[in-house]
This record gives C-alpha cells, structure tokens and sequence, in this order.
C-alpha cells in the first residue's frame, strides 16, 4: 500500500533498514523510481537541526558522478526526514562477495577503479565519505556506485556518529581515525586498499580480530600477502595501506587512473584462492617497504593529499542542546545512499518489517504538517531554462527531478564550474536527455618533462623558431629525406584531455626542399596525418581523453636525398598535455 510523502512523492514496498532509518522504493507524481531512506523518528527531534539538514541541500543533491547513487531532493514533512535517492536494483558488493568469495584481479582492479573515480568527485565538493565499504557499494549491473557519501564534516560532530563509525567498520577504519584524528580524503584511500584486499582474497586483512585489536593493528602493522595476488595489484594496495596519509596517492582520481589502466594487464590474471581467515600481519619494522613505483608514480610519498575539511568541522564542545543537534546531524547524514537502495534477494541482507512505513511518532517536538512547508524540490520543467554561466550546482538546482549528463572541458575563457552549454537549448522542450557542458581550468604539462616508454628526440632542442616564431618547450630530432620512420611512444596512464603543439622544421634547417609526414596515435588508432614542409608550422590540437599510449611518428617524404642533410630538425614547439586536476598523473614520467 503507497503511502504518500510531501506534496510529490508516494512511499512504496520496503527494501531494507539499518542503523538509521528505513529505504523504500517510491515514486514521484509523474511515477518516476526512486528510493527513499526515512530517518527514525526518534532522530529527528530538533527543528533547528532540520534547518541546518536543508542547508546541505545544495552540496548532497550536487554531486553527481556515473559512479555515485545520486541524491536527487530532500525532503522534511512535519515528523518525518526523507533522502530522495536513484533507485538501484542490484545488490551491493557484499552480496557478490558473499556469493562468489573472490573476484577476478582484473575485475579488482575495474571495480576499484569505480569506486576512486567516485570519491574523487565527493573529494571535490569538499565531503569525506568516512565509511567506504563493500555494503555502500552498489551494483548496477557491472557498474559500481558508491553510496552513502553523506556522513561528512559534521559527523566528527557527534560522539555517537564516530562510535557508530568505529563499532561498525573498524575493518575499514584508516589508522589516523583510530587515534582520533580528523578525517581526510586519504583516510578514504586507505579504506578503499582494505575493500580491495578483501576482494582479492575474501576477508579484510586484520579479520577475526577483537575491535581494539583491528584498531591497534591498523596503526602498527601491514597486511599479510595473501598467495597469488598478482605484483602490480599488490603495489597499489600497498600504496593506498600506508599508515601515514601524506603516503598514500595523491588523490583518489590518480588511483582511478593506475587501476583502471590496471585491468587489461591483469586481464588472464587467474582468481585468488578464497581465505577464511588473513595471513598474519607484519609489524611495520619487518615490512622493508621502499619507494617502489607504480605505472611511473612514485609509491613513497608523493605530495600532501587534498584537504576538503573546511574550516569548522572539529567537533564542537558538549553542551547538551549542541550535542543533540550534532546527533541528530550526523544520522540524518549518515542516511545518504544508505547502501541498502535496493536490494534483490541476493543481496543477503535483512529485509526491513512490512509494517510502520513511515514514522508517526515523536517524543519531543511535534510539528504542525499544515505550518510547515515540505521541503522538496519544484516541478520537474518541462521547457529548458537558460543554465549557461551558472555554477554547476546552480544548475542543477534550476532542474530538480532530471539527472543531466556533465562534461567537463578545458576552457581558459570561463570560470572554473561554471556551465558553457547546454542541450536542449535554453527554451527548448525538454523530450529526453539533458546534457551540461562544465568549464574546467587545465593544469599543464610540457612534453619535453615527460620521459617516453620508447625511442627518443634526439635533438636536444629547447626552443625553436618556425617560420620566424619562437617556441619554448620544444622536442625533436634530426632528420633528412632519407629518414626511415622514427617514433617516440608515451605512456600517460589516461590522465590527459588534449596535446596542443606547432609542428614544423626548424629554421635552421640546411635543406629547404624538405618535407616530413608527422602522424600521431592514440592507443593505436591514427588521430593525426599531415605533411610538414619547411617553412610552414602546423598546428597541432587533439583530444586525447581517455588514452593510455600515445605515439608520435614521421618520416622523409621529400628533399635533397643526394646526401646526409645532417643540421635539420623536426620539431614540435611548445607541445602541452592538457588535463583536469586530480586527472594528471603526479609523474608522467613513465619507462614502461
């Protein structure tokens, strides 16, 4: 029987519980699914708290990634708090653990790679998810999507949100947490090496433990190598379990692009044999652990991680009306995702009562229905508002009950975040799918920095001038007619959008007649074929999201083939890789 919840929304069959409230499938007025997680009514006492719950809105319904469950409203109705969730009809990742004990190193590795891109958007919008964990990780056919990424800076608030926190995962729980310290984006990281260590051979590295002692060994010793995982899986685990957070990776978007480069390596990896119980940890004075590196990112300590802990979030002194409100905060947060979204009779958890599906009662502070307003979002439109030069955020608050796709693309000519297109145009019926183009500022890199897995420039160039013009951070290589084809390779690891650059001969070059073909690929396909005769600069201007292995080739077409035309260079000035913070690898700079 649906019930109904504020003034668009209707609540349906139940779909699991836990420590903070229930989740049900429902449905807005245009009978659109969603989930629902409904806090205890014994939670939501403190009207002042609710207020401050709304004012989270803008940041919780923001966040959207295609590896996050998204929060699409919030809503409070007298008694009763709502999140408004996509509805997600796999089980979590703990059901497929549970069903098939191990996965795939490959399959470790993709899934991983997932769940970092994930958080890299939550570390974004200056929230740390605090509880990464194979129950908050949703399935959604073969993709992962990470939920529950609402416990944020306010939860360190409460004294009941950490002890929560620490009884429940202490698995999962990062060593600084554990002596109480604040958490960070690297905090995340280290939660994320113990999902994947559990993956690779069934049970979390410190397991069979008593709370105190997980806790301890979190801070004193690394995990034990389970047999069979394969070396470069266990160099990123490593990396992501080291027990200061200024040596984990950089950032979660640098682990998404390691593993995700990862898994055709691994791809005939065979399966770890499942364990009941971890190998014996080794205390951190027996562990020799060096700077080893992985795909040519140091695995010592890189550069300090992102701090998204915005001033304020320590926790506050205990004054009882403080403590309350921070309570009751921290439970409304800790509801985001929930990780129970849907769950199929697979998932092997506890389905909730069919009974009380939405709280009645309260103990404290009744609130008329009639004198407060629900709060939840406006009318889905149905006509196309103008978004261009909003702040993503903005945006999307402009289109409550749509999920518009986002791109990110460089663009040095709009602020950072803010929308530069839109689709369907502005006044245009909305009939489908709605796309926002975002700008983003490109953080650079010379290609004369970038070591090449293979061949070289043999120029020593550093600056060049084609047809007159100077050009800075130059590479090249002597060549005449007779040049064979020549290449230099690059391994950068998908963290780039674009290589800008000028090619030509340089202006000292001893032949005039010459001609070279230059071609460029990406991962193998031609992206770039054209003739660069002396004299002439060709620009150079590609998209390469996404690539792994670029190659840039040319050979001698034309010219003086009489004799060695030794002093001619072929040049490319000013060459720049273009990426998106967090995207660019710490060091590019890559040998294999």
């Amino acid at each position: 029987m649906e019930k109904p919840l504020g003034s668009r929304y209707r609540l349906g069959d139940p779909l699991g519980k836990g420590a903070m409230g229930r989740v049900f499938a429902g449905s807005d007025e245009e009978g659109k699914a969603f989930a629902f997680k409904l806090l205890r009514d014994e939670l939501v006492e403190d009207p002042d708290l609710v207020a401050r719950f709304l004012q989270e809105r803008s940041i919780l319904v923001g966040l959207r990634h295609p590896n996050l469950v998204g929060v699409h409203d919030l809503v409070v109705e007298g008694e009763t708090v709502a999140i408004v969730m996509d509805l997600v009809a796999g089980g979590d990742l703990r059901a497929r653990l549970t069903a098939e004990k191990t996965l795939l190193p490959a399959e470790v590795a993709r899934i991983g790679a997932g769940v970092a891109a994930a958080l890299a958007a939550v570390h974004q919008a200056g929230v740390v998810h605090r509880d990464v964990k194979p129950e908050n990780v949703l399935m959604d056919g073969t993709v992962p999507r990470l939920t529950d990424f609402g416990i944020s800076r306010l939860a360190t608030a409460s004294d009941l949100g950490r002890r929560s926190l620490l009884a429940g995962t202490p698995q999962y729980l990062a060593p600084e947490l554990g002596k109480g310290l604040d958490a960070t984006p690297a905090s995340d990281l280290y939660s994320l090496g113990i999902l994947l260590y559990e993956l690779c051979c069934g049970v979390t590295p410190f397991a069979g433990q008593s709370t105190f002692s997980v806790i301890r060994l979190h801070e004193s010793a690394m995990p034990g190598r389970p047999a069979g995982v394969p070396d470069q899986l266990w160099d990123v685990l490593t990396w992501l379990l080291a027990k200061r957070p200024a040596d984990r990776p950089e950032s979660a978007q640098q682990v998404a692009t390691i593993l995700d480069a990862l898994v055709l390596e691994l791809m005939n990896q065979p399966l770890v044999l499942p364990l009941t119980t971890p190998p014996p940890p080794v205390p951190l004075n027996e562990t020799g652990l060096g700077t080893e590196t992985v795909f040519g990112v140091p695995a010592g300590p890189p550069s300090r991680p992102l701090t998204t802990m915005p001033p304020g979030g320590t926790m506050p002194k205990r004054k009882r009306r403080g403590a309350r409100v921070a309570l009751i905060f921290t439970v409304v947060l800790a509801l985001l995702g929930g990780g129970w979204i849907a769950l199929n009779t697979a998932s092997g958890g506890s389905a909730a009562p069919t009974t009380k599906a939405v709280p009645t009662t309260s103990t404290d502070t009744p609130t008329s229905t009639s004198d407060s307003p629900t709060a939840t979002t406006t009318a889905t439109p149905t006509v196309m508002p103008n978004v261009v030069g909003k702040k993503l955020a903005d945006a999307q608050d402009a289109l409550p009950g749509l999920q518009p796709t986002i791109e990110d693309k460089i663009d040095a000519t709009a602020a950072d975040g803010t929308v530069i297109a839109q689709d369907p145009a502005a006044g245009a019926a909305i009939g489908g799918a709605v796309k926002l183009t975002v700008a983003r500022q490109a953080q650079l890199v010379y290609l004369d920095s970038v070591h090449p897995a293979s061949g070289q420039w043999n120029s020593g160039i550093q600056n060049t001038n084609i047809a007159g013009k100077n050009y800075l951070h130059a590479v090249g290589s002597e060549v005449e007619a007779n040049t064979d084809i020549q290449s230099v390779e690059y391994n950068i690891a998908k963290g780039f959008r674009r290589l800008t650059a000028t090619a030509g001969l340089d202006d000292n070059a001893v032949d005039s007649t010459l001609k070279m073909q230059l071609e460029i690929f990406a991962d193998g396909r031609q992206v770039f074929s054209k003739p660069v005769p002396y004299g002439t600069p060709v620009p150079i201007d590609l998209d390469i999201s996404g690539v792994l292995r670029l190659k840039i080739q040319w050979e001698g077409v034309s010219g003086n083939r009489s004799a060695c035309c030794s002093g001619s260079y072929l040049v490319l000035g000013t060459a720049e890789l273009l990426g998106l913070p967090g995207e660019v690898p710490t060091s590019p700079t890559t040998t294999s």
